[in-house]
């Protein structure tokens, strides 16, 4: 049973199609409702058995990755076949009216329609036997009003309705059915801010061949992408490589002249336009043999193997590796060789979970275990091809004119002179309308417009003002979006949907997204080929009737593939450019916002250089042009410099943003004057910026910042050689605990107010299991780089490192930046003061605590109020 809330009468629902599975059948003589599951089809011994299969294969969400797995035939399509509507009637509250309409041109059999509580029990609404299904032609409403006396109605729990039926095509022995799933719950106040999307359902032309595949076809037309080139490394790339760069009397000549090229690279870290194309393309090769390199630690020979009951899903444990697979990610390619006798055997699959303990591969066949004689874990190149096309693409006159500008000449749109804002709080922003104004007005043509966006200063905001001007006031025009990651596209994404309508933008994700489309808010589904909970690859639709196209930069190199038409678009952005590589921003502008040796799109360039740059794990490629951005690089060039007079950008190519929106002076100030030559000013909201100010736990009540000394242990993890300090983590535990429990200020703080940054992976899987111990699932833990772009009412910081003489990476000065700018009203930083002062830039911040009187040296017990103990969890933990 639930804690939840129980339901009032009368209340208003709302549905949303979740996906539709073709499978194939699976026959049971006699479905016993107490003991089989009616839609895998799937006989069980007891009421125990079929509760814990709802628990653990469909999950409280109710997956149908079981009917998936079932046979390797069955697939999701795109398109809805049912028309659904619920509505809860007043007489009790848990009656319902259910309407099924069958939405497609053929008849369809209805065999069955159950309701899933999210607790593992199903309600059935319709069972239909072998000979008694309802036979529903195209357009007919099935209605019926059932009352569940066992249902559990709960605020905020998501039910789901489960329908089977089967088409009935004229002259066809059929032998395949449908399965489809809606998602309901209350109505609330956010669902009353999204607009309803029209649902495109399942045309009426089914197909069946070779007896083995259903296809139902839609109005849409499918893009074929041409097929990329294999990644190949040349042969003096591998022979530097081996010898670490060293010279080397074997060297050929051409070994020599990319030796030479490599030195250059590290000279001053920069490019010229003579060499352009090719040291990009020379290090991303070195990165990709790197990386080639690591993978091939990771092979493993005579392994032990488990399979998944009943499935194609195999668990290898973590503890065969030699080394930690830090580099494996879910939907990465993996290879299975097995011998038996004189036959040897491949299967390819896909990793589907990596957990601390182990790796799950998902295969595209059954193996014999036993016979396993080798895994190897496979680098997936795409993004490296993506990458190599683009630097093709780019002819001397395109490499002078964006990447190496010197003059401006001013876009070919009519220039707008008066403009009306969407958003009213842009008219008070000086900044942000210069910045507007001449990203519409395309006045860097044919250079890149750059909007310098230091932490806080609404750079996503003026980015979707400039996106919704450009849409509204230039409707003729077509504008790709483009982020570094999912996170930062799905951000631009849901703004936009508030400024644009929603059949205008189109959501591109890449098909290793697909297993994550239960974390995007509904909004973003609806307007991607994720919608249904399904993918759908590129389509004409998508593209020539959507005037806004937002996707990643690796994912937006599927548009060059699929050969869109040229000078499609007249605007690129590119956010977050700053943590991108050079060569990775080449990517959306390549053959998108050119054609051949013509710009057809202005290209605006957002990010901020002082935060974290390009990451990757070689340290040979930090040292190199690898790890500065495009965005960085250009704000070096005489076109992009302040004038020496005035000490301004010039508007027409670069804005600063100035007004800093998210955290309190003191929270700011530090990296304003260290990083941003005091040109920041603090703009946030008294109700958000002084929500801890006068806590009684700060050193100086009117200073929300509190540097805590400590002097733990450090230690090394034996596998992945990364750092945690357990003593750190306890005191981490502390403020987290004491937080929850007394708030701040007699105002209740909730795990989600809470990030918990820390810079290195173990300490950071560490905090994790001591949360997860205390069910504290929504306090987020994570490094630097994952705080990028993000922020928290309260931010509390472990450095780890402890009685060293080196602070080893924390000496990154942009790696410090983000790390205390994410916090709007709390910041506490726990380190080792001796260790930490031996950087420069970490003394002068723990002197800037010093002079704000914020150094905690002790951790009291807080004041008992009316008499009553405070039970301090002070926590343990046995990882």
């Amino acid at each position: 049973t639930s804690n939840s809330p129980t339901l009032e009468l009368d209340q208003q629902w709302t549905i949303k199609h979740k996906q539709t599975v073709v499978r194939r059948p699976r026959y049971l003589s006699r479905i016993n409702p107490s003991k089989d599951c009616p839609i895998c089809l799937e006989e069980l011994r007891n009421n125990y058995q079929l509760r814990r299969h709802l628990r653990t294969d469909h999950g409280r969400d109710f997956s149908l990755v079981p009917v998936l797995d079932y046979d390797q035939r069955n697939h999701p399509i795109d398109r809805p076949v049912f028309k659904v509507n619920v509505q809860q009637l007043p007489s009790t509250a848990t009656t319902f009216s259910i309407n099924i309409e069958n939405k497609a041109s053929v008849t369809m059999a209805l065999n069955s329609a159950y309701i899933f509580d999210g607790n593992y029990q199903l309600f059935p609404i319709f069972t239909g036997n072998q000979d008694d299904k309802l036979r529903m032609v195209p357009g007919y409403e099935f209605e019926e009003e059932v009352t569940f006396d066992d249902l559990m109605l709960a605020k905020g729990r998501i039910y789901s309705l489960i329908i089977s039926a089967t088409p009935i095509i004229p002259d066809e022995d059929f032998d395949w059915f449908i399965v489809e799933q809606y998602h309901f719950k209350e109505k609330d106040d956010e669902d009353e801010k999204v607009k309803p999307k029209k649902l495109v359902y399942a045309d009426s032309r089914y197909f069946i061949g070779d007896s083995t595949i259903i296809r139902i076809f839609s109005s849409r037309t499918q893009l074929k992408l041409e097929k990329l080139y294999p990644y190949e490394l040349s042969r003096s790339v591998q022979a530097l490589y081996r010898t670490n760069f060293k010279e080397n009397r074997k060297y050929t000549e051409q070994d020599r002249d990319l030796l030479r090229l490599i030195e250059r690279s590290k000279q001053d870290k920069l490019l010229t336009p003579d060499s352009y194309r090719e040291q990009l393309e020379l290090l991303n090769q070195f990165e990709v043999k790197h990386l080639l390199e690591q993978f091939g630690d990771y092979t493993l020979t005579k392994p032990s193997i488990k399979r998944r009951d009943g499935s194609r899903c195999y668990y290898i444990s973590t503890k065969q590796f030699k080394k930690k697979p830090s580099l494996l990610c879910e939907d990465g390619n993996v290879l299975f060789i097995a011998q038996e006798g004189y036959l040897t055997s491949k299967v390819f699959g896909t990793i589907e979970e990596i957990t601390p303990k182990s790796v799950t591969c998902h295969m595209q066949g059954l193996i014999n275990m036993s016979c396993v004689t080798k895994v190897i874990f496979l680098l997936n190149k795409t993004t490296f091809q993506l990458e190599r096309n683009a630097v093709a693409l780019m002819s001397t006159p395109l490499i002078e004119s964006i990447c190496f500008p010197e003059v401006i000449t001013g876009g070919p749109l009519e220039p707008i002179s008066s403009f009306q804002w969407i958003r009213q709080s842009v008219a008070s922003n000086e900044e942000q309308m210069v910045a507007i104004r001449n990203i519409v007005n395309q006045t860097s043509f044919p250079a890149p417009y750059i909007l310098f966006g230091p932490p806080g200063t609404g750079k996503t905001s003026t980015l979707v003002e400039a996106i919704a001007q450009i849409y509204h006031r230039r409707p003729n025009v077509n504008i790709l979006v483009t982020a570094t990651s999912n996170f930062a596209a799905n951000e631009l994404t849901s703004r936009l949907l508030e400024v644009i309508p929603d059949e205008q933008i189109f959501r591109f994700f890449s098909y290793a997204f697909f297993k994550k489309a239960h974390y995007i808010d509904w909004n973003v589904l609806d307007v991607s080929n994720l919608a249904g909970q399904s993918y759908s690859n590129l389509c004409y639709e998508d593209i020539y009737t959507c005037r806004v196209v937002v996707a990643t930069l690796t994912t937006a190199g599927r548009l060059i593939q699929a050969n869109i038409k040229s000078k499609h678009f007249s605007y690129v952005f590119i956010d977050e450019c700053g943590s991108a590589k050079e060569i990775s921003s080449l990517i959306p502008i390549a053959g998108l916002a050119t054609h051949g040796d013509e710009i057809n799109a202005s290209v605006v360039l957002a990010g901020d250089p002082k935060q974290l740059g390009p990451v990757f794990e070689y340290e040979f490629l930090k040292q190199t042009t690898h790890s500065v951005s495009m965005l960085e690089r250009l704000m070096n060039l005489p076109l992009y410099a302040k004038d020496h007079v005035t000490n301004e950008y010039n508007p027409n190519v670069l804005t600063l943003l100035r007004d800093n929106f998210r955290s309190h002076d003191t929270l700011i100030n530090f990296s304003n004057d260290v990083f941003y030559e005091g040109k920041l000013r603090a703009k946030a909201s008294p109700d958000k910026k002084n929500l801890a100010v006068d806590w009684w736990r700060l050193p100086n009540r009117q200073v929300p910042l509190i540097f805590h000394p400590t002097s733990g242990t450090m230690q090394e993890d034996k596998m992945s050689y990364s750092l945690f300090n357990e003593s750190e983590a306890l005191q981490v535990v502390r403020y987290v605990s004491d937080l929850l429990k007394n708030g701040l200020n007699e105002k209740p703080v909730k795990q989600s107010d809470i990030g918990i940054l820390t810079f290195y992976a173990r300490q950071v899987s560490f905090i994790k299991h001591m949360c997860l111990q205390r069910k504290w699932y929504d306090v987020e833990i994570g490094s630097a780089e994952q705080y990028q772009g993000r922020e928290k009412a309260i931010i509390v910081i472990s450095t780890v490192r402890s009685i060293y003489n080196r602070v080893g990476f924390l000496s990154n000065p942009k790696r410090l930046n983000v790390a205390l700018t994410r916090a709007c009203s709390l910041l506490i930083v726990i380190g080792c003061e001796y260790t930490l002062e031996k950087d420069p830039l970490w003394e002068t911040f723990i002197r800037y605590c010093r002079r704000n009187c914020a150094v905690a040296y002790s951790f009291p017990t807080p004041e008992p109020k009316n008499g009553e103990d405070i039970d301090e969890d002070c926590g343990s933990s046995s990882d």
